[in-house]
């Protein structure tokens, strides 16, 4: 007679040791989200910080913690256009159902007829001051479908306040497949120059567990503590966004632009001191721009000169709202300029990237 106990065949082992694995972290995770606040990056938190010193706090309630973008508009965000104080630079429609600042949802699906622009930027794409309807964005699509009546065109605000070049190219990555852009404009150069602290938009971004893991707070709680980078022996404030790794983010984004079958379009912002101040002066981040412009053979707005033409004409309104964005007859004058630019892409038989 044999007394040997019976054995599970392998598979069926290996399958339930699974099974009580997966269980496990399942629970494991329920107790995190449980007992502890959703982990947020630390460049969200440094941005919220920066807009109460700001006293910009109401704006922060319409952004929330990204794993991979840092921060983003909250879907279907408005607030109010008005209040019992002056109105602020933030009001109205903020964001659609896709985080854009638009006050319509796009078609799932691009009509054939239609030609799509996708503008990447910062607050100064997004409108700061203005409403959805007085940016250069929302001024260009006005224009192109008036002056194309035989097409049909949708411009899409994707800017995002407080974004570097870096956030820009991770906006590209993820909504470029869905959005299906025929054009791709580019605006940095701001942001990326801030020091916040001694790591880099890139060295950050490092920080965040990769796919999926990052909907997971276990995962993103153990690789946080797993990936730390090595201190400096002095964590000396650093850019957000290095001259050199602005440069390499504009050839991820040709790149990407390409794959998406999209033509690039840049724009050097002008700042207030570049039209008060030296006006030969450029920074470090115009010059990449220009370079790769030139190299790449990529069109490029360069407001500088534009702005300063404007002012010495002496007969406008106030062009800026502060050192860096501008009022709304200005919005509206760079859209003229940036139809000028689009149109040369937009002849016949020239749509290739």
């Amino acid at each position: 007679m044999n007394d040997t106990p019976h054995r599970k065949p392998l598979g069926k082992r290996l399958l339930l040791a699974t099974a009580v694995l997966l269980g496990m972290l399942v629970a494991a995770e329920l107790v995190v989200r449980i007992l502890l606040n959703p982990p947020v990056s630390i460049r969200f938190s440094q941005d919220t910080d920066e807009l109460k010193q700001l006293q910009l706090k109401r704006f922060s309630a319409v952004l929330a913690s990204d794993p991979d973008r840092f921060w983003r508009l909250v879907p279907h965000s408005r607030l109010p256009d008005s209040g019992p104080g002056p109105r602020g630079p933030f009001f109205g429609v903020i964001s659609n159902g896709s985080g854009f600042r638009e006050d319509h949802q796009l078609a799932t699906q691009k009509p054939d007829a239609e030609t799509r622009i996708l503008f990447l930027g910062d607050s100064c794409t997004f409108g700061y001051g203005v409403g959805f309807d007085e940016t250069f964005v929302a001024g260009c699509e006005d224009r192109l479908n008036e002056q194309y009546q035989d097409r049909h065109f949708e411009c899409i605000n994707a800017g995002v306040p407080g974004y570097s070049l870096y956030q820009g190219w991770r906006v590209l990555d993820v909504e470029g497949p869905r959005v299906e852009p025929d054009i791709v404009v580019v605006c940095f150069g701001f942001n990326d120059r801030a020091e916040w602290d001694g790591r880099s938009d890139l060295e950050h971004a490092a920080m965040a567990p990769p796919g999926w893991l990052a909907t997971s707070q276990l995962a993103t709680r153990l690789w946080q503590l797993s990936h730390q980078p090595a201190d400096r022996p002095t964590l000396k404030p650093r850019p957000r966004v290095s001259p050199e790794e602005f440069r390499g983010l504009l050839t991820r984004i040709r790149q990407r632009t390409v794959r998406l079958g999209a033509r690039l379009v840049l724009i050097s912002w002008c700042e207030r001191f570049q039209v008060t101040g030296d006006r030969d002066e450029r920074t470090p981040w115009q010059f990449e721009l220009y370079r790769f412009a030139r190299r790449q053979q990529v069109p490029l707005l360069d407001l500088v000169p534009q702005l300063q033409d404007w002012t010495d004409q002496g007969d406008r309104p106030e062009l800026f709202l502060d050192i860096v964005h501008v009022t709304s007859p200005t919005h509206s004058r760079i859209a003229g300029q940036l139809v000028e630019t689009f149109r040369p892409l937009l002849e016949p038989g020239n749509s290739s990237p």
